[in-house]
């Protein structure tokens, strides 16, 4: 087997257009809780009922003993971001006026993670380890989706 190394970005094969189709897909029961969770400012993850294990983001059964997960639990909003990128381009190859800092972020105590972006922080500073907190949008903004959180912040 072998592995194709993209070396540009005008190498990376994606669309840039709409994919017009007549579908709508739900979050779930589970998945609007924890989107309403986001809307009202919190962030809550899935308790399993039998090995209570939390979540996040929460998913409707256990991946640990395939438990159905039917609570919400609120979580501490203090997370460790455990890996990151800087993107200093857009999608077309374009130079963004500011890089922009996307990481992977984890909860003490929870299984799982968020992706989202990191701000106000520079390249430079941000590492493995660094302690983040949500920033969410002023709530006569927030719809209930993961973008009510503006991004995550160093604390």
């Amino acid at each position: 087997m072998s592995f194709e190394k993209i070396n540009v970005n005008t190498d990376i094969r994606h669309w840039l257009h709409t994919i017009e189709q007549g579908y709508r897909y739900t979050a779930g029961p589970i998945g609007t809780k924890f989107l309403e969770g986001i809307k009202a400012g919190k962030l809550l993850a899935g308790k399993c009922p039998v090995c209570g294990r939390l979540l996040i983001p929460p998913k409707a059964f256990c991946q640990y003993d395939f438990a159905e997960i039917k609570d919400l639990v609120e979580i501490a909003p203090v997370g460790v971001v455990r890996t990151y990128t800087v993107v200093y381009e857009d999608s077309y190859g374009n130079k963004l006026a500011k890089p922009v800092i996307i990481g992977f972020i984890e909860f003490p105590g929870v299984v799982g993670g968020l992706i989202h972006y990191i701000i106000n922080a520079e390249p430079n500073n941000v590492r493995a380890g660094l302690k983040v907190r949500p920033v969410f949008k002023p709530e006569s903004e927030r719809r209930g989706s993961i973008t009510d959180i503006i991004g995550f912040e160093p604390i």
